[in-house]
């Protein structure tokens, strides 16, 4: 991944995505193989467990391919690629609210993560993930997907800021918004409270 960044920031729109942009199906299928593990990590850890997931990693690249000539290469082709994950993500937690269908303790603990990475990926495992994900099915998509990508992900309020299309200030509010409502549902649980306590600090400093 640090040395995809780093050949895309040097080199700005590469061949591969000039390939895939001019409409070569084969270029584009390189970037599927390439790009498709890092959306699969981002849409597990914002939404959760779910059988859709490989749904999801389709519906992401299927919108790219669509919108890839329109771009231009401002921003890095993963940063553009995890925008269009995270609107994704708002679609389908948003129809989840509506169906609003319990999900069963004992299905999420069976799922598979994905490989994971990063500082925060011991919160991503185990109890603390089903406990989790059954309090965070209460909050709204956009308070939801700035608090998991900041506490859980690891990103920076800017990072988000430029994944979701809102301002800084914007961003610091859903998060600040989101822990509150966690704590409130989760102030007695052990398991979710390093959690909260550890994005507080970050976001201190």
């Amino acid at each position: 991944m640090k040395r995809r960044a780093e050949n895309e920031a040097g080199h700005g729109l590469n061949a591969l995505v000039r390939r895939a942009r001019d409409g070569d199906r084969d270029a584009f299928g390189e970037l599927f193989l390439l790009y498709a593990p890092d959306v699969r990590r981002l849409l597990w850890s914002v939404i959760g467990p779910s059988d859709e997931i490989d749904d999801l990693v389709q519906e992401v690249f299927l919108q790219a391919f669509r919108a890839l000539s329109g771009f231009r290469g401002e921003s890095r082709f993963a940063t553009w690629l995890h925008q269009i994950a995270v609107y994704v993500s708002y679609g389908h937690l948003r129809r989840l609210r509506r169906r609003a269908l319990p999900v069963a303790q004992e299905r999420l603990a069976d799922l598979d993560a994905p490989e994971r990475e990063g500082p925060h990926a011991r919160f991503l495992g185990g109890e603390t993930l089903v406990r989790l994900q059954a309090v965070l099915d209460s909050i709204k998509p956009k308070k939801r997907v700035a608090f998991v990508l900041f506490a859980v992900k690891g990103f920076t309020a800017a990072e988000i800021a430029e994944l979701v299309g809102a301002p800084v200030t914007t961003v610091k509010s859903r998060i600040w918004f989101a822990r509150r409502e966690l704590r409130k549902k989760a102030r007695r649980d052990p398991c979710l409270g390093p959690l909260l306590e550890e994005s507080e600090e970050r976001e201190r400093r």
